[in-house]
């Protein structure tokens, strides 16, 4: 479990983190929302490592993430940014997914498998031979995801990276979020996103300002899905819809 005490961060002189208490179970999905400003990549920044908090105490299994090497630190979270370039370090698809792996083992004959069992678990195989700086947006970050999966940690932050993908990236980056064992961070704008997770967090102006259950706010139609869109829609005609119970019936 991460579990985050009193976090209080900084950056460039403004507070943007303030005095956040939250847990992060091994294997649970959480869907982080919130305003551009709210906090958000700070707060996974500082679950990751990259930046250093204030105040306040991260543990991750118990340890605090202070007491771990760089190196074991990335076999327990990584992160996925928005901008995939930006943790390029190659030009070379297969080298890239084998980078950040190459880090933290040293047997080559793991390392060559576990890139092979990535590429076949995605279907990678049109991608290996090309350069990176070729490749689409949504091919981008399939490979940034990648070279993460490779090092298989337990956490993995998703900061915003479907963005600017288009509808059929977005559903090849869905599947691997329904398919891993991981616990995932989903960072996002995007509300048809929250029904890949159990748990939504609102941060707003650096603080939590709500946390729920994913499944009470479906079931709610709080968060309008196309399927709560679709079912206010026939409420709304229900009268001109003579199928509307067995509509209603289909829908469950």
């Amino acid at each position: 479990m991460i579990k985050v005490e009193s976090l209080t961060v900084e950056r460039e002189g403004n507070t943007v983190i303030r005095d956040i208490s939250l847990s992060w179970h091994k294997g649970e999905k959480i869907a982080l929302l919130g305003p551009n400003g709210a906090g958000k990549t700070t707060l996974a920044l500082a679950l990751s490592g990259i930046i250093v908090p204030e105040s306040g105490y991260i543990y991750i299994d118990s340890q605090p993430i202070s007491d771990y090497s760089l190196t074991d630190l990335r076999k327990k979270i990584g992160i996925v940014f928005q901008d995939p370039e930006t943790q390029f370090v190659t030009t070379d698809v297969s080298r890239e997914i084998a980078f950040g792996l190459s880090n933290i083992e040293s047997d080559p004959d793991e390392i060559f498998r576990r890139v092979d069992y990535i590429i076949e678990k995605l279907n990678l195989f049109d991608l290996i031979n090309r350069d990176t700086s070729n490749l689409s947006g949504g091919e981008k970050q399939l490979v940034a995801m990648s070279s993460i999966y490779a090092m298989s940690p337990d956490y993995i932050v998703f900061d915003e990276v479907t963005s600017f993908l288009d509808r059929r990236s977005r559903e090849r980056i869905y599947k691997l979020w329904e398919d891993t064992p991981s616990g995932l961070l989903i960072i996002t704008q995007n509300f048809e996103e929250i029904k890949w997770a159990d748990r939504v967090i609102l941060l707003e102006n650096g603080k939590i300002s709500f946390e729920s259950e994913a499944d009470t706010l479906l079931k709610k139609n709080i968060i309008h899905t196309p399927e709560a869109v679709f079912r206010t829609l026939l409420d709304e005609n229900k009268d001109f819809i003579p199928e509307y119970q067995q509509i209603l019936e289909i829908l469950g």
